[in-house]
């Protein structure tokens, strides 16, 4: 299992107290997903994040739903890599 975080670098400079805000997820729960596609999009002060697959694989469940803010450290879903090649 793979947890799903806003990159540690993307706070930098970011207050201790700082928020960002999930704004939309692109996939659902056990939708397949290959390495690099889109997951999510957060924002961040002036700035709009795309998160993307670490591996193949699919979302196992979320967390953060589309609209609530979180915090630094904060797992917003979890990954499960996908057990078949092609």
């Amino acid at each position: 299992m793979i947890e799903i975080k806003l990159d540690a670098a993307a706070w930098d400079g970011a207050q201790d107290d700082a928020q960002a805000l999930l704004e939309k997820w692109l996939v659902v729960p056990n939708e397949q997903v290959i390495k690099g596609q889109t997951l999510v999009t957060v924002v961040m002060v002036k700035a709009t994040i795309d998160i993307e697959a670490p591996t193949d694989g699919f979302i196992q469940q979320i967390f953060v739903q589309n609209g609530e803010s979180f915090a630094l450290g904060t797992v917003l879903a979890t990954f499960k890599k996908s057990e078949i090649s092609n």
